[in-house]
């Protein structure tokens, strides 16, 4: 798979968690957030520039996903 790909849909899911980190602050700050979801919305434009299809798209997720499990910390512990 294409590393810009890979590196949008970690981007993605980057402003996904900081999205979700700042709307649980007891006092979000709404500017942020919205900020946040602009930057979200592009990452996706160009996401879908590259993979017009949805299908494309999900399964391209689904990879990306896995192989950042596979090379997750857990998984490196034990390498030498």
């Amino acid at each position: 798979m294409n590393n810009l790909i890979e590196r949008l849909i970690a981007a993605h899911r980057m402003l996904n968690r900081e999205i979700r980190r700042e709307l649980a602050h007891r006092i979000p700050d709404h500017f942020r957030v919205v900020r946040l979801k602009k930057e979200r919305l592009a990452v996706k434009d160009r996401l879908v520039r590259h993979l017009p299809d949805a299908r494309d798209l999900r399964h391209a997720a689904r990879r990306a996903l896995s192989r950042m499990r596979m090379d997750g910390p857990a998984l490196s512990r034990g390498r030498k």
